[in-house]
């Protein structure tokens, strides 16, 4: 039994499935039949990030499949996958699964497996049944390849930026005969070699690929200073780009977190030869996104610290079972001195920089956005924990033309797009795309090579609204600008559509040796992962403002901005603030989050220690979502003053998160009368 492999729409190659032996050929006319094992089998499992060959045995001709199959309905086989039927008959998804292998089902029996994995699609597919797959969608646009262009060997040049460091950057290119090509470049701090097999997509359609390490990282010379250089070192990699003979000056660039960040640092350098960008969860500025929560430093981010700290990328360093205590570790610049024994340097230089400063001015790409003019097609999720970086790229290319920016938001978190199930969450059957990749190829298409496609002609926003299961288009992003005010009321914790006539308040303590946690598992790398928050909002330290239950469903998109009064007993402290879903039965799952050192209540640049007593008018907004609440559940927006896990606690002293002698912070939050204490969003009529 014969079954074609896709990727990106491209034939790449053909599975033989004889008993219990697997065996390849691959699609270039040359090679011959080899067995799927050892490095065989370690490549195509890195090439499909998941494990072909247990995919194959346990999902293709299994009596035990094929049963649950023709029962209809949910099923469980005996090695824990869970299946479950769609309105498509030809598609069985995989739920709680990452990625999620899901069944192409033909006559009871399965005949391909398709998966979406962040930015690509992959089809294991029987001849004959493409149909019944997203690869009947490249083909309707023609861009379905079986003869894809072989590939050159690639090479290393070491390029100069404009100081003389050099950057090991890696070429490769199609034996298409064409003296010109148009070029996707992929810049990343995680070793080029990482994504040579995902990027080669590209250059069997003809582009030319470049890949380099930044500045400090694996092969290229040079400090690693996260971000510092991302500007000049883009600018003068794009420039030496348009300079080589097999350029046709128009370069293109794709990447995801960081490698969304180096595009967008790069466009505002304004280079004329950028023609688009394809950003997928990107990183933001330090200040806001990534070092900082709008000033306070971020707990969450001190994996990736840990796993880049080295020239060479160590994700495995990632995963601890001490972060609490590591986090617990003052000064904050000794942490990686007690986990991994040794500084890290850019850790140790961002501590430094408390407020918002020339420093941190360097590397905030948003604060040139009049420079920002590229093409750009931008994919993030509700979900996403750089979700802010994507917020930071929308508000920059606001005023772009129609046509020329592409929204993709989805039901997703950081390494989104690949699975049904986010702990309590649990989507429906169209949360993933599996075309994701087609929209950007099609992006590169047109605005590289002028092919006129009609990507230019569709609408700016397609957006997933969480409970629902529908994508949705719209021109803009909010799909409404109108907005809705409900009101905290501290005399009884409730959140209301009408300001409360009379003043009241709501007092809590907030200790910074027992913060309130914000629930996750910091060696997943994902800090905005969903949760129960029922239990947690039980605790003493948090103020709850729980509307109504809704007597019809409510659909909210866009973001929540919590505009209140407070004061505190502290010269300098937290704010937290999270909205929730709350269901009939009690679950109180989060939507949103967003936190902030209040010491920078009048601007990121103007931070001002508190005056005791003092009321302050505080401004929080959140990440962003697309949410309807049905009938009979409540809003919830809890205020707090921590969020252990995601930023460090606060001391409450003048040292901030950084002090060695935390105190006890007596806070108090104002409703009603003259302090319209609100949480503001988009409602969809």
């Amino acid at each position: 039994m014969n079954f074609d492999y896709y990727q990106t729409g491209i034939k790449e190659a053909t599975f033989s499935v004889e008993d219990d032996q697997i065996r390849v050929r691959k699609n270039d006319g040359i090679s011959d039949w080899q067995t799927v094992s050892g490095e065989v089998e370690a490549d195509y499992t890195e090439r499909l990030h998941f494990d072909l060959v247990k995919a194959i045995h346990e999902l293709i001709d299994n009596p035990e499949v094929v049963a649950g199959i023709r029962t209809g309905v949910t099923f469980h086989t005996s090695t824990g996958a869970i299946y479950q039927p769609t309105t498509d008959e030809h598609l069985w998804i995989q739920r709680e699964k990452k990625p999620a292998i899901n069944l192409v089902v033909a006559a009871g029996k399965v005949v391909g497996l398709q998966v979406a994995v962040r930015n690509m699609g992959t089809v294991i597919i029987r001849p004959g049944f493409e149909k019944d797959t997203v690869l009947a969608e490249w083909q309707e646009q023609g861009m379905l390849v079986t003869d894809p262009f072989e590939i050159q060997p690639h090479y290393t040049k070491m390029v100069s930026m404009r100081d003389g460091v050099k950057l090991a950057t890696e070429i490769f290119m199609p034996a298409d005969g064409q003296a010109k090509h148009s070029v996707i470049l992929g810049r990343t701090p995680y070793g080029r070699q990482l994504f040579y097999k995902d990027y080669e997509r590209f250059v069997q359609r003809g582009f030319v690929v470049v890949l380099q390490d930044v500045r400090g990282r694996n092969d290229s010379e040079g400090d690693w200073l996260p971000m510092y250089y991302e500007r000049e070192d883009g600018q003068d990699t794009v420039e030496w780009i348009a300079k080589q003979d097999w350029s046709n000056q128009k370069v293109g660039m794709i990447g995801g977190s960081y490698g969304g960040y180096v595009q967008w640092a790069a466009a505002s350098s304004g280079t004329p030869y950028l023609k688009a960008l394809v950003s997928i969860v990107t990183a933001g500025g330090p200040f806001n996104d990534t070092i900082y929560k709008n000033g306070a430093p971020m707990a969450g981010s001190l994996a990736w610290f840990f796993s880049t700290s080295e020239r060479k990328f160590h994700p495995e360093k990632m995963l601890r079972n001490d972060w609490d205590e590591l986090m617990k570790i003052r000064p904050l610049s000794m942490i990686p001195q007690v986990g991994l024994g040794h500084e890290i340097p850019g850790f140790s230089e961002f501590m430094k920089h408390k407020h918002y400063d020339e420093f941190l001015a360097q590397m905030d790409w948003k604060v040139r956005a009049n420079n920002i003019h590229v093409p750009a097609l931008i994919q993030s999720g509700w979900f996403d924990d750089n979700g802010v970086g994507t917020t930071e790229a929308i508000r920059a290319t606001n005023h772009y033309t129609r046509g020329s920016r592409k929204l993709i938001l989805g039901p997703w978190v950081h390494s989104g797009n690949a699975q049904y199930d986010l702990g309590p969450v649990h989507l429906g059957e169209n949360a993933l795309r599996f075309d994701i990749d087609l929209q950007h190829v099609r992006w590169f298409e047109h605005f590289l090579n002028g092919v006129n496609n009609g990507v230019d002609k569709e609408a700016p926003v397609e957006y997933y609204t969480l409970n629902t299961d529908k994508w949705k288009n719209a021109d803009q992003f909010p799909p409404t600008e109108q907005q809705t005010s409900w009101y905290l009321d501290c005399e009884n914790g409730k959140l209301l559509p009408e300001k409360p006539t009379q003043e009241s308040i709501g007092k809590f303590d907030y200790d910074p040796t027992n913060p309130i946690p914000h629930l996750i598992d910091v060696s997943q790398n994902e800090l905005e992962f969903p949760n129960d928050y029922a239990e947690v909002e039980q605790r003493d330290d948090v103020l709850t403002f729980t509307s109504n239950e809704l007597a019809e469903p409510m659909t909210i998109t866009g973001w929540f901005k919590a505009i209140f009064y407070a004061s505190s007993s502290a010269v300098n402290t937290d704010w937290a603030v999270r909205v929730t879903d709350v269901y009939p039965d009690g679950r109180s799952i989060n939507i949103d989050d967003g936190v902030m050192n209040a010491i920078f209540y009048d601007g990121p640049d103007k931070p001002q220690l508190l005056k005791p007593g003092k009321v302050y008018k505080f401004e929080v907004e959140t990440q962003k979502t697309s949410i309807q609440l049905a009938a009979g559940h409540q809003l919830r927006v809890d205020i707090a003053s921590a969020a252990n896990n995601l930023i460090f606690p606060n001391t409450n002293t003048e040292a901030g998160a950084d002090g060695n002698h935390p105190v006890t912070a007596h806070q108090t939050i104002y409703s009603g009368g003259k302090y319209s204490s609100r949480v503001v969003f988009s409602e969809e009529s």
